[in-house]
C-alpha cells in the first residue's frame, strides 16, 4: 500500500468548481482545517460559494482510482449511481422541507404527505445498504443538530423495527414519531446545540414541555394516528417513572416509545455539544446497556446493542500499531466488524480504503474523532457502495 502525496491533492476553491444547485463532489475545509460541508451537501446560493472563496476554502481532490464497494464487486465508478454521503445530505434537505411545511401552518395535509414519502425513502435506502447510511449518518459533523439528530433517531428506529420482524406498514408511523420528536423544540435546538452557558428558564421551560408540545402541534396539523402520536409524547418517559411529561411507569410506556428513547439517547450523545466533547459510540453504547432495566426497556437495549454492534458503522478507531480504520459494517459476529484501514502507522493517508476484518478488538488501542481527522473524508465516499439516488420528492 502507498500513500497519496498531499501536495498533489490539496486545491484551493476558487469558484469555477461550484454552481448553485448541485452537490459538492468532495468535502471542504477551512484555512484552519475545520470541516464546513461533508461531500455531499447541497450548494444553495451564490452567496454561499462567496464566502468560501472569501475565507479561502480548500478541499482534497483524489485522482480517479476506482471505488470500493465490496472485495467481489467491480472497482469502478458508476454514473447512475451516488456516494451514501450525497444519500444522507438528501434526507437532510427532505426533512428540512417537512419542517419547513410544519412552520407554516397552513398546508397540514402536505406536511404529512411529504413527511410519510421521506420514511418511505428512508426505508428503501435501509433495505438496500444499512450500515452504509448508518456510518455515513454518523461522519456527518456539520449539519444542523435539529436536522441531523431526528434523521438519525429514524434510521435506527428503521434498522431496529426490521430486525423486529415488524412490516413496512408496521414501521412507518414508528419512523415518522422519530423524525417529528422533537418539533416542540425545534426553534431552539441549534441554539442548545451551540450554548455553553447554562440554560435559561425559557429553555427549560420548553425542554420540558417539548414532549406535550411536539404531540399538540403533530394533532393540529391534522396527524390522527396513534402508533405516531403516542411515541412523540412518551419519547423521554422511563421504566423507573423518572422520566416526563406524565411520570409514566413501566408499562403504561408503549413499546414504540421505549425503542425511540434509545434512539434519541443515543444520537445525542455522540455527538459533540459546545459544553462537552462527544460520547464515543462504544461508551454510548454501554452506557444503554447500564441502563437497562431500570430506565431503559432490558429486551430493546439488548437489540439495540446487538444491531448497532460493539463498534458501530462509522467508528473512527485507532489500531494498536497507530494505523487509522473506519468501521464499515456491523458484521456477523461481535467484535469482528468489517473495516477499512485509512491511513498507515506513520498516519499517511493510504491511496485508497483498504478493507479488511477485524480479528480480535485488542487490535483497538483507542477511539478517534473524525474532527481531528478532517482530511481523511475526502476519501471516505469511496468506503461504502455507491447507492440508488432517492427518488424526486412528489
Amino acid at each position: 500500500m502507498t500513500c497519496m502525496e498531499r501536495s498533489e491533492i490539496k486545491r484551493n476553491l476558487t469558484g469555477l468548481e461550484l454552481r448553485v444547485g448541485t452537490r459538492l463532489p468532495w468535502s471542504v475545509y477551512s484555512p484552519q482545517g475545520t470541516l464546513l460541508l461533508t461531500e455531499g451537501a447541497l450548494i444553495r446560493s451564490e452567496k454561499q460559494i462567496e464566502r468560501l472563496i472569501n475565507i479561502k476554502a480548500h478541499y482534497f481532490q483524489i485522482p480517479a482510482i476506482g471505488v470500493y464497494t465490496s472485495s467481489s464487486a467491480p472497482k469502478h465508478v458508476n454514473t447512475d449511481r451516488v456516494s451514501t454521503f450525497v444519500i444522507i445530505h438528501t434526507l437532510l434537505e427532505r426533512l428540512e422541507e417537512c419542517f419547513n411545511l410544519f412552520l407554516q401552518n397552513n398546508d397540514g395535509d402536505r406536511f404529512i404527505r411529504r413527511t410519510l414519502q421521506l420514511v418511505l425513502d428512508i426505508q428503501g435506502v435501509c433495505e438496500e445498504q444499512a450500515d452504509g447510511v448508518l456510518g455515513t449518518m454518523q461522519l456527518i459533523v456539520e449539519a444542523p443538530h435539529g436536522l441531523v439528530h431526528p434523521l438519525h433517531a429514524a434510521l435506527m428506529c428503521e434498522v431496529a423495527c426490521r430486525r423486529m420482524g415488524k412490516g413496512s406498514l408496521e414501521r412507518l408511523p414508528v419512523v415518522a414519531a422519530a423524525l417529528t420528536h422533537d418539533l416542540g423544540m425545534y426553534e431552539i435546538q441549534q441554539e442548545l446545540f451551540e450554548q455553553s452557558s447554562p440554560l435559561t428558564e425559557r429553555q427549560r421551560r420548553i425542554i420540558d414541555r417539548h414532549p406535550q408540545r411536539s404531540w399538540e402541534l403533530l394533532k393540529q396539523r391534522g396527524v390522527t394516528d396513534k402508533q405516531w402520536l403516542k411515541p412523540v409524547l412518551q419519547h423521554h418517559e422511563r421504566l423507573d417513572g423518572s422520566g416526563y411529561p406524565a411520570g409514566l411507569v413501566g408499562d403504561a410506556i408503549c413499546s414504540e416509545a421505549r425503542l425511540l428513547a434509545i434512539t434519541d439517547c443515543y444520537s445525542a450523545m455522540i455527538r459533540p455539544r459546545a459544553y462537552r466533547n462527544q460520547v464515543p459510540p462504544r461508551d454510548a453504547l454501554r452506557e444503554i446497556f447500564q441502563q437497562r432495566g431500570s430506565t431503559i426497556d432490558a429486551e430493546l437495549a439488548r437489540l439495540f446493542i446487538d444491531i448497532m454492534g460493539i463498534f458501530s458503522p462509522g467508528t473512527l478507531v485507532q489500531l494498536t500499531h497507530g494505523e487509522l480504520a473506519l468501521v464499515t459494517g456491523r458484521g456477523e459476529r461481535h467484535g469482528q466488524p468489517p473495516m477499512v484501514l485509512l491511513s498507515n502507522r506513520l498516519g499517511e493517508r493510504l491511496e485508497q480504503p483498504d478493507p479488511f476484518i477485524l480479528q480480535d478488538s485488542a487490535d483497538i488501542k483507542g477511539i478517534a474523532r473524525i474532527q481531528d481527522h478532517a482530511e481523511l473524508l475526502a476519501m471516505l465516499g469511496q468506503v461504502w457502495a455507491p447507492m440508488t439516488p432517492v427518488p424526486s420528492a412528489q
